[in-house]
């Protein structure tokens, strides 16, 4: 048997707020400046939904709740945003996975939650491009894809991680605070 210490975590209720605000500050950007976001050419979309999945992740990795909140949260960004159940029904979860298994190799350093977000961002952009394709609906070549999407939309989604990153692990040091009795 080994000896393993079991972490009492406060305020786990958290996690569902930094994930909510993610999925509304997402769209909300989308929106907002949408105009620059989706140009003629380029397509950037941001992905503070996925960076929330990660961080928090990161935060607390024993939490099997997140797995959940990753479902529900990609099928409610699927049935909110596209009004079908779609892809975000599979990244969302699929980013949770990803992130945890990636823990096994990374630190909790913010360098580390950057990559673990990059990759996570890179997956689930080229799954929605291969099954857009394989339904005739991508109407960009690969190459296309790569320097009109795929490359902006890391750019932009690195951008955002460094705005946002410091608010949100912030949020999510209270769930390491002990309560004081």
């Amino acid at each position: 048997m080994t000896n393993m210490k079991v972490e009492k975590f406060q305020h786990r209720w958290l996690l569902p707020v930094v994930i909510l605000l993610g999925f509304f500050i997402d769209g909300s950007l989308a929106l907002a400046f949408s105009n620059f976001f989706y140009d003629n050419n380029l397509q950037m979309a941001p992905q503070l939904f996925l960076m929330a999945l990660v961080v928090c992740t990161f935060a607390m990795p024993s939490s099997n709740l997140l797995f959940w909140y990753a479902l529900v949260g990609g099928l409610a960004y699927d049935l909110f945003y596209t009004g079908l159940i779609g892809l975000y029904t599979l990244i969302g979860p699929l980013t949770y996975l990803l992130t945890k298994a990636l823990l096994a190799y990374f630190g909790k350093q913010p360098i580390y939650q950057l990559g673990t977000f990059v990759i996570a961002v890179f997956i689930g952009q080229v799954i929605l491009y291969f099954l857009a394709d394989f339904f005739n609906l991508a109407t960009v070549s690969l190459g296309g894809f790569i320097s009109d999407a795929l490359a902006p939309t890391i750019l932009l989604n690195v951008v955002l991680f460094a705005i946002f990153f410091v608010p949100a692990r912030w949020l999510l040091q209270f769930i390491h605070q002990k309560r004081g009795r």
